[in-house]
C-alpha cells in the first residue's frame, strides 16, 4: 500500500487503486447487512469512491468525503446520472462517515452502508465482481459543510472492478440450521436438455 496513514482498524480485504494515490480496505458484516470502506487518496481535498453496474459514471452511486482545517469530517451521499457533477441523493442518506483525518498529504475516511438499500439511486453491491470508481479534488469543497460543492476532478479519477463481496465471504452455515428445505431460483435461465 502506498498511503503513510495507518488504517483506523483492521479490515478482511486491501488493495492499492492507484500506486502512491489510492488505497483501499474493506470488510463485510453479513449479519448487518452492511460493508465498512476505508479509503486514502494522496490530497488533502475531497475523495470519492462511487459502486456502478456497468462501469463509467454514469448510473454511479458515490460516496464523497472530506477532512476540514479543523478536522471535522464531512461526507455526502451523491448519484450520478451522466458523466457531470454528480447530484446529491436526498432521497436518502445511506453512506455515513465514521472517522477520518489528514495526515502527511494524506486524507483517509473511514465510511460504512448497507450492502442493498432499496434506494433507487444507491446501487447493490453483490457477490461477484462490483464496478468502483474513485476521484479527488485538490481542495475541499466550498463551502466546507455538509452542503458543500465539489470541484471537478480534471484527471484525478480512475476505476477498478472488484469482488467486494467474495464467495470467501459467504455466510456461515448456521443460517441455514433449522431449515427443512430451500428453494433455487433462477432468473432468465436458459433452457437446458439433458441427455443420458
Amino acid at each position: 500500500m502506498s498511503t503513510p496513514v495507518e488504517t483506523f482498524t483492521t479490515y478482511k480485504h486491501s488493495i492499492e487503486l492507484q500506486k502512491n494515490v489510492a488505497d483501499l480496505w474493506w470488510t463485510v458484516d453479513d449479519n448487518e447487512r452492511e460493508i465498512t470502506f476505508e479509503l486514502h487518496i494522496n490530497t488533502t481535498g475531497w475523495i470519492a469512491l462511487g459502486i456502478n453496474l456497468a462501469g463509467g459514471m454514469k448510473g454511479t452511486d458515490i460516496g464523497v468525503g472530506w477532512v476540514d482545517q479543523r478536522g471535522s469530517v464531512y461526507f455526502q451521499d451523491r448519484y450520478a446520472f451522466a458523466k457531470e457533477r454528480p447530484m446529491l441523493d436526498n432521497t436518502t442518506i445511506d453512506w455515513f462517515a465514521l472517522q477520518g483525518r489528514e495526515v502527511s498529504g494524506w486524507t483517509a475516511i473511514q465510511f460504512k452502508r448497507l450492502l442493498d438499500t432499496c434506494d433507487l439511486m444507491d446501487v447493490p453491491i453483490k457477490s461477484g465482481t462490483n464496478k468502483l470508481i474513485f476521484a479527488y479534488g485538490l481542495t475541499d469543497p466550498i463551502p466546507s459543510g455538509p452542503n458543500g460543492e465539489i470541484s471537478y476532478h480534471e484527471n484525478q479519477h480512475g476505476s477498478r472492478a472488484l469482488s467486494l463481496r467474495s464467495y470467501t465471504d459467504s455466510p456461515s452455515e448456521d443460517i441455514f440450521a433449522g431449515l427443512d428445505y430451500f428453494d433455487f431460483r433462477l432468473n432468465n435461465a436458459c433452457h437446458i436438455s439433458m441427455f443420458y
